[in-house]
């Protein structure tokens, strides 16, 4: 009997012994495992050709959530590169700069940039082919036409001073302001009405195209704001201003005199933007974009020119056609560039341009 009681008491306890080593196996794979996924590398590749003594920026993209990444790169390529930058964190995705130096000789300098994080590392293959010219090739791209166009601010439409409108038995007054949008492309849209004098049962009632917007009893001077519903908006708009009895006040007489009464709208700037695409060897051996259209203006306004949000062009363009070459931005940066790009143009300044036969050109680097 004591036998059997031993025998139990050791397999209960190899059991727990199993369990224990179960459990510390586990934890050290958890603890052992890396809390930070590898980073992520885009573009693959890089392949760009250069004059010797010559520099170029390129740039590549580090996506994941990481902390402490380092750069390094091997090979012939670590003897003619550097980063602008190294040990840092990044959170979704991070743009890098790397520069390039070439040597006085021609030769082919390769080797991989490698981003390593605390979850493991990923690598661009990259390939630097020092030549003794170079030639640019280029491709062309038509854009539909199209127009931009900035209205200002808040702008009165129409107005009236000094008016009266009154309602009675056996009279009648009423007012209209008539509007005209030169755009349909409004914000908002308002009537302010400032009332002098009032008295009378009556409803004061404004009416918008023919349906009643506004009614109420106004029994002294004061401020009105009323806004318009920019939905229901045409090209050419009609405002009436009424006074209105109802009941037992049509034996009486409504009266409004108003000191102003004034429609007021506010305009959307309306910028255009498309969109271009670029393989991966555009990308690694850009020289330019270049824009030309033919135009027509109304004010000759000022122009802004971004490219993936980097400003390339302010300023007014050429009355009647324009060609614009871009090789960096403003500041003297170069161009973030990516499989598609974004290039908008917007008005700074009151007016509106007619882009007609529009085309972008890439150059690009070629052996």
């Amino acid at each position: 009997m004591k036998s059997q009681t031993s025998t139990r008491m050791i397999d209960e306890f190899a059991f727990v012994l199993i369990a224990a080593l179960i459990f510390i196996g586990i934890m050290l794979i958890f603890w052992t495992t890396p809390q930070e996924l590898p980073p992520s590398l885009e573009p693959r590749s890089i392949s760009i050709r250069m004059l010797p003594n010559s520099q170029k920026t390129i740039t590549f993209k580090i996506i994941g959530n990481l902390t402490s990444v380092n750069l390094i790169a091997n090979d012939t390529l670590s003897q003619i590169i550097s980063f602008t930058e190294n040990n840092f964190d990044v959170k979704g995705e991070k743009e890098i700069k790397a520069i390039l130096n070439s040597p006085i000789g021609y030769g082919i300098y390769s080797g991989y940039i490698i981003a390593r994080g605390k979850g493991g590392e990923d690598a661009i293959d990259v390939k630097v082919y020092v030549v003794p010219t170079l030639t640019l090739s280029k491709r062309s791209i038509s854009i539909e036409d199209f127009k931009i166009s900035n209205y200002g601010g808040e702008k009165v439409l129409d107005n009236k001073s000094d008016f009266i409108v009154e309602r009675s038995l056996f009279s009648s007054k009423a007012a209209r302001l008539v509007f005209r949008l030169e755009s349909l492309e409004i914000e908002e849209a308002k009537l302010r009405l400032t009332i002098d004098d009032a008295s009378g049962p009556g409803y004061l009632v404004v009416k918008l195209n023919g349906n009643t917007i506004y009614k109420k009893k106004i029994t002294d001077g004061h401020f009105e704001e009323i806004p318009l519903n920019v939905s229901d908006l045409k090209e050419i708009n009609f405002i009436n201003i009424e006074a209105e009895n109802e009941g037992f006040g049509i034996f009486f007489k409504s009266f409004y005199h108003f000191f102003s009464a004034e429609v007021r709208a506010k305009y959307k700037s309306v910028p255009y933007s498309f969109e271009i695409p670029l393989s991966q060897s555009e990308i690694d051996n850009f020289y330019a974009f270049e824009l030309s259209s033919t135009l027509v203006q109304q004010n000759y306004p000022s122009v802004e020119i971004k490219v993936n949000n980097q400003k390339v062009f302010i300023g007014k363009l050429p009355i009647t056609a324009f060609k614009l070459n871009i090789t960096k931005d403003l500041i003297g940066n170069p161009l973030l560039l990516f499989p598609t790009n974004n290039i908008s143009i917007s008005l700074l300044t009151e007016g509106e341009i007619y882009f007609g036969n529009n085309i972008v050109r890439i150059y690009s680097y070629s052996s």
